[in-house]
């Protein structure tokens, strides 16, 4: 620690100071988000599944020979340093990048995504990294960006069914905490955590088999962080779905995974299983590519 006390603010009012000797994390985050906070963490060795996802030998103008397996249950991270090729990954596998050579099997099938409607139709879903750039439409509601990816099942006549669209949705808010005024608010109003949330939903609402999940932490509150790592653990990962987790905190790849999978310029340098797994390892192979 380097300072000696610190306070903690929320919703533009101080709710306490605390000395640093004298208090501890929990005490702070449950100052920080006003509720005491579930820690969840995946069980090792826990998928032993089939293979969902194969990847062979891929290359695209920025990724090198990729190779890798994601099963059926499995939470598969991805680690490294900025350009190391991660997001990329997630593009060339929902059809934004095409490849050079190498094959995609999703299920055992052969695939080769030429944009994301196609990915989405496969089973392919892929939350990007940058939410309000690359996921949300800003100037719209909550509702109508959560139903993007599914306004084909909600549409009768050529015409939107709104009650259908809201009861569509209120299930996966419920389960996803998410939290915004009343009524159906902009999504520009909300919290960058609820935002995120907003976003997820949009991309399980189309049912993906496979998820590619691009830093879904990033920039969100310590109490959103735990309701994002719960649904990954309990509903995805438990309910069968493959995913594919990219993140720049190595603690939570090491909370959240099964096994970590290292990138760096464009290549993999190092897979590891969850046991083995540390912080040094990891980040010796994506900065020097040395295990």
């Amino acid at each position: 620690m380097i300072c000696d006390r610190v306070t903690v603010l929320r919703d533009g009012s101080t709710i306490g100071t605390r000395a640093i000797a004298e208090t501890h994390i929990e005490e702070l985050i449950r100052m920080m988000v006003g509720r005491d906070i579930e820690q969840s963490s995946r069980a090792k060795g826990t998928a032993h599944g089939e293979v969902m996802l194969s990847v062979s030998h891929l290359t695209t103008g920025k990724l090198r020979d990729i190779s890798f397996e994601l099963r059926r249950g499995e939470v598969l991270g991805v680690a490294g340093l900025v350009g190391a090729g991660r997001s990329e990954l997630g593009a060339a596998l929902y059809g934004m990048d095409r490849s050079v050579s190498g094959t995609i099997r999703l299920a055992g099938k052969s695939v080769a995504p030429q944009s994301a409607r196609q990915a989405i139709d496969l089973g392919i879903g892929l939350l990007p990294e940058d939410r309000k750039l690359q996921g949300l439409m800003m100037q719209m509601s909550v509702v109508e960006n959560s139903t993007l990816s599914i306004l084909g099942r909600l549409h009768r006549f050529a015409f939107l069914r709104s009650k259908l669209e809201v009861d569509t949705v209120q299930p996966l808010f419920r389960e996803l905490a998410l939290k915004s005024p009343g009524g159906d608010p902009c999504i520009s109003a909300l919290s960058g955590g609820n935002q995120q949330k907003v976003l997820l939903a949009k991309c399980l609402l189309a049912g993906p088999d496979v998820l590619f999940l691009d830093d879904p932490t990033r920039g969100i509150d310590v109490g959103a962080k735990q309701d994002i790592y719960h649904l990954i653990i309990e509903r995805l990962a438990s309910s069968g779905k493959g995913v594919v987790f990219v993140s720049s905190e190595l603690p939570e790849l090491l909370r959240c995974c099964d096994r970590i999978m290292v990138m760096r310029e464009g290549r993999i340098t190092a897979v590891f299983d969850a046991t083995e797994a540390t912080q040094e390892k990891i980040m010796a192979s994506a900065a020097t590519g040395a295990l």
